[in-house]
C-alpha cells in the first residue's frame, strides 16, 4: 500500500463539501480509501486529503480515470477555485500496524525527520510503535515520503482522541523512554511535526 498525501488552504466552509465530493469518485474507481485532516503545527490551518492505493501503477488507473471523468471536473470546479495547494506526497510505510478502527475519526500525531540510516529506521521504528501502542496509540507506521519532502521520512502514530495522545505523551516523557535511543534521536534531523484530526473518512 502507498498513500497520496495533497496538503492545501480552502476555506472552512468549502473543506468538507469539497472532500464528500472528491470521495465519491476515489471510491467509484476503486481507492483504498480517503480521509480529510486539519493540522494542528507544521501545516497549521491546512487540510490534508489522503487517498489509499495498492501501488503507483493503481494510482496511475485511478488518476486516469478521474482525469477523464468530465462530470469530476465540473463537481469539483467551484472548490479548486477555492484551493492554494501546497505539497504533495506519496508515503511508502517501511514498518506499518494500523488494524481497523471502523467508526472512530481518530487523530494522528506525526513527525517528519531525516536520518541517514534507512534499516536503522526501520528497527527503531518497530520499537517506537511498540511503546506508543502499550501507552495507548491504536496504530503506528514509519515510511519514505516521495514527492516535495522527497529525502524525508514520516513516523506516526494514531490515537482515538487528543487526550490519549497527551496520555501517552506524558507517559513516556515521565519514563525517560526517550534516553533510551538518545544516539539515534541525536543523529535525527527533525522536519516538523503536526497533530492531525480526520474530520471525515471512508476508510474501513
Amino acid at each position: 500500500m502507498i498513500v497520496g498525501s495533497w496538503t492545501y488552504k480552502i476555506s472552512n466552509a468549502n473543506a468538507i463539501k469539497a472532500f464528500n465530493t472528491a470521495s465519491v469518485y476515489f471510491k467509484k474507481y476503486g481507492a483504498l480509501g480517503s480521509a480529510i485532516l486539519s493540522h494542528l503545527g507544521k501545516n497549521n490551518g491546512s487540510y490534508t486529503v489522503n487517498i489509499g492505493y495498492e501501488n503507483y501503477a493503481h494510482f496511475g488507473e485511478v488518476d486516469d480515470k478521474i482525469s477523464n471523468d468530465e462530470n469530476f471536473a465540473s463537481d469539483m470546479e467551484p472548490y479548486f477555485d477555492d484551493t492554494n495547494w501546497e505539497t504533495n506526497n506519496f508515503y511508502e510505510p517501511m514498518t506499518h500496524n494500523m488494524p481497523p478502527d471502523p467508526g472512530v475519526k481518530p487523530v494522528f500525531a506525526n513527525w517528519m525527520f531525516y536520518h541517514k540510516d534507512a534499516e536503522l529506521i526501520q528497527s527503531k521504528g518497530e520499537i517506537f510503535i511498540k511503546a506508543w501502542m502499550e501507552s495507548g496509540a491504536t496504530g503506528g507506521t514509519v515510511g519514505r515520503l516521495n514527492g516535495n519532502d522527497n529525502d524525508s521520512y514520516g513516523f506516526g502514530v494514531r490515537f482515538n482522541n487528543m487526550k490519549d495522545y497527551g496520555l501517552a505523551q506524558d507517559k513516556l516523557n515521565g519514563e525517560n523512554f526517550w534516553s533510551n535511543h538518545i544516539e539515534f534521536l541525536d543523529e535525527t534531523e527533525p522536519r516538523g511535526m503536526t497533530l492531525a484530526r480526520v474530520l471525515e473518512t471512508t476508510w474501513n
